[in-house]
């Protein structure tokens, strides 16, 4: 081998290290930047509370992306208080991406489209923030704002949607990241005197861009949607 094919061998061992470097580096950011985030907080765990039980479901999770920018996505979660009126009383839980508004890889304008009802409700501030469920087990979550409430009937919101769930009707072409709309459940608890549970139930869809913070009856064109979670609970501890 002359010096100059030493020198074209040698050119492309380098180049050959740099991309090996290059894709490293990009896989370490795009992992760190839309992975899931991590474990559950166990938040408040003795007195008067309300308590989430959250189990994933069969479409908890997706991998999206190719080799090597692949990476898995989880639901986005926020659970508020109302009372049996509709009014906003205080955040319950909500994961910790969602409540910080911290989209990294997301454009200038952030993700509207995730959990757009309690945007609008909580008006910039988060009364409480907790890690967001992991794929492999449930988020129980304990608030003790049940402590201060006086006693009677009260309304648990919850709000999830998780990205890329595209589907028939909300495709990518017309339905942004997110695809199908958040969906929003609700349950009801009677607070003060023994322990109550309720399982949530589905009752509309959020702005499937963001736009607003309505919250839409019907749950037409979802399916996967509906299937984050395989137990919704919420309860009323002691």
């Amino acid at each position: 081998m002359g010096i100059k094919g030493i020198r074209n061998h040698k050119e492309q061992d380098v180049k050959s290290k740099l991309k090996t470097i290059i894709t490293a580096v990009m896989v370490a950011l795009i992992s760190a930047a839309c992975a899931g985030n991590p474990s559950p907080s166990p938040g408040t765990e003795s007195g008067p509370r309300f308590v989430l039980n959250l189990e994933p479901g069969p479409h908890y999770a997706k991998t999206v992306g190719t080799f090597p920018a692949r990476y898995t996505v989880q639901p986005q979660v926020a659970v508020w208080l109302e009372t049996p009126g509709g009014e906003y009383l205080e955040t319950v839980y909500v994961t910790a991406r969602g409540g910080k508004g911290e989209w990294r890889m997301a454009s200038k304008e952030g993700r509207p489209e995730a959990l757009p009802v309690w945007y609008h409700l909580r008006q910039g501030s988060a009364d409480a923030v907790s890690s967001a469920t992991t794929t492999d087990s449930a988020v129980t979550y304990g608030n003790g704002i049940a402590a201060r409430l006086p006693a009677g009937t009260y309304v648990i919101m919850l709000e999830t949607n998780r990205s890329y769930d595209w589907n028939g009707r909300y495709a990518k072409e017309n339905a942004g990241v997110s695809g199908q709309p958040s969906v929003i459940y609700r349950a009801e608890l009677t607070i003060g005197g023994d322990r109550t549970e309720a399982r949530f139930v589905a009752v509309g869809t959020g702005s499937v861009d963001g736009s607003d913070g309505t919250v839409r009856t019907g749950l037409d064109g979802l399916d996967t949607a509906l299937e984050l979670f395989s137990s919704m609970k919420v309860s009323y501890e002691l």
